[in-house]
């Protein structure tokens, strides 16, 4: 057996910069290598908590977490870098859209992995309706850090991890035998990422 999990977490964000120290690095946008030696230096001593919600997906028989509306893939043991997919007119061809250059986030723009303060912030999230279709959601508390941008809701950031992750216990409560299976899927699947994770009705939690 492993150590326990409030043990993990802890040992996990007593490094300020985690992904610099002993774990890879992948991009938003691609799974290309990344200098390691390259993160920023933080701009806070330790890393920001923050809550968000993420989408449950499911590819190829495998279960996903992804990000709510960007849809990058979170990867276990791996954190996750933020790129800028936004664009901006070409100055020399006005009619064409040339793609951002700068590291994410930026002052000026709206890229960034996003957290948000509270806990009641972030549930909005799970009630609001799926985009496109229909899909499953789980909510969290996420570690920002390398490059953060404060603003009046929460944070944008460079680098970011799971610390706990929480399934809505509703989705179990009201559903069948073969729905349950599923959650149950789902809560072994986010055991990889060697955080906390469990079942709880969303207005039982608090920040």
């Amino acid at each position: 057996m492993g150590a326990p999990a409030s043990e993990r977490r802890a040992r996990y964000l007593a490094d300020p910069r985690p992904g610099c120290s002993h774990l890879p690095v992948t991009s938003a946008a691609a799974l290309a290598p990344i200098d390691l030696d390259a993160c920023p230096v933080p701009d806070y001593a330790e890393p920001v908590e923050a809550w968000r919600v993420w989408r449950v997906g499911m590819r190829e028989g495998r279960v996903l977490l992804q990000s709510l509306f960007a849809g990058a893939v979170w990867e276990p043991a791996v954190p996750l870098v933020a790129s800028c997919t936004g664009g901006h007119r070409s100055r020399w061809a006005p009619w064409r859209k040339e793609p951002n250059d700068h590291p994410a986030p930026e002052l000026d723009c709206l890229c960034g992995i996003y957290g948000v303060r509270s806990v009641a912030a972030a549930r909005s999230y799970l009630e609001r309706p799926a985009l496109l279709c229909r899909d499953d959601r789980v909510i969290g508390r996420v570690a920002l850090w390398g490059n953060v941008v404060e603003g009046p809701a929460g944070w944008r950031a460079s680098h970011a991890y799971p610390i706990d992750l929480f399934v809505p216990a509703p989705v179990v409560a009201y559903s069948g035998l073969r729905r349950r299976a599923y959650v149950e899927e789902i809560v072994l699947a986010l055991e990889k990422f060697n955080v906390p994770v469990d079942l709880a009705a969303p207005s039982a939690l608090t920040a």
